[in-house]
């Protein structure tokens, strides 16, 4: 009998691999895994193959295969709909949806109608690849606890990964006092932190101070494609060769993408290209475990604020003669 895996682990994300799990996505008829020993996708007969020649046991079969994202009907007619609802001309927006609210055969009567207008159809291709890579890759870094995907730093992945990215947002530089959507996302994600936990609460009045007492108007910006503003980081000139980034933000839906590290990467180059040798960054509440993107590039400690009670040091500190003086 084979020994159990100790450290299953996810195959790089090559392009490859994604477009095999997209189509599987999509294939209604049959269920696929990965299997995390050969690094391959199969469907569920093939892996029954494996387990009855292997003679697996049930507990050998939950740590080597793993299921790829379910993908049901109602998720590809949400979709059509979405896409239906952004075309701009109401005479194809209208064919469309009229075919998605005629009843029985709506997917076959969506692409009759798409077929007419084969500019229209190719952007439905198009917008519906981007949304399967976006879920694929999503689902991916939602392992990353389990399966330790910081193994994901092969190059094709990362590549494949920042394409992706840059065919979904937009990058740019925005300089002023903050604009509304920037105001709003900082309000949203401050009050994330004040109902958070009391760590949470603590980083929101801290960052608050310092972005309500600074005059921030230097701001890299990640946008969607419809123009919703997705991140940001905000940052301030402190010398010639020293600038300080004081506060930073991804929306909540556009979370667990890589998007932080990609407009750090478009922000950082830009510096670069500026003179700024050095990049002081502020983490905070949750953000603190961002230290492991920076740690790979010789980072070091500038300044640490530390939280603590002054009860577990009155208990645990011997009192000083002159402490109650």
């Amino acid at each position: 009998m084979e020994a159990i895996l100790e450290r299953p682990t996810l195959p790089p994300l090559t392009q490859a691999l994604l477009d095999c799990i997209m189509f599987a996505m999509e294939d209604q008829a049959n269920t696929y895994y990965i299997d995390l020993k050969e690094g391959e996708l199969l469907n569920e007969d093939e892996m029954n193959y494996i387990i009855d020649e292997q003679g697996l046991d049930a507990k050998v079969f939950d740590e080597r295969f793993l299921p790829i994202p379910d993908w049901e009907p109602s998720d590809g007619f949400q979709l059509m709909e979405q896409f239906s609802l952004q075309v701009r001309n109401p005479l194809y927006r209208e064919r469309l949806l009229s075919a998605l609210q005629s009843g029985r055969g709506v997917f076959r009567k969506f692409k009759d109608a798409l077929a007419e207008i084969p500019i229209l159809e190719r952007k439905w291709y198009a917008f519906k690849d981007e949304h399967l890579k976006r879920a694929v890759v999503s689902w991916y870094r939602d392992q990353e606890g389990s399966f330790n995907l910081l193994a994901l730093n092969d190059e094709d992945s990362e590549v494949l990964l920042d394409d992706i990215l840059l065919e979904d947002f937009t990058f740019e530089t925005y300089e002023g006092s903050p604009s509304e959507q920037v105001l709003a996302l900082v309000q949203e994600l401050f009050e994330e932190m004040e109902n958070g936990s009391e760590e949470q609460q603590i980083s929101a009045l801290l960052l608050t101070r310092h972005f309500e007492n600074e005059d921030i108007k230097h701001f890299q910006l990640a946008k969607a494609q419809d123009g919703t503003l997705a991140a940001f980081l905000s940052y301030i000139p402190l010398s010639d060769s020293l600038v300080e980034v004081p506060l930073f933000g991804v929306k909540k839906e556009f979370r667990g993408l890589g998007l932080f590290r990609m407009i750090f990467d478009s922000f950082a180059r830009q510096m670069a290209r500026f003179h700024y040798r050095k990049i002081v960054v502020t983490l905070a509440g949750d953000a603190v475990g961002l230290e492991r993107i920076f740690s790979p590039y010789g980072v070091y400690c500038a300044t640490k604020q530390l939280l603590l009670t002054s009860e577990s040091w009155n208990l645990e500190h011997p009192s000083s003669e002159q402490a109650f003086v």
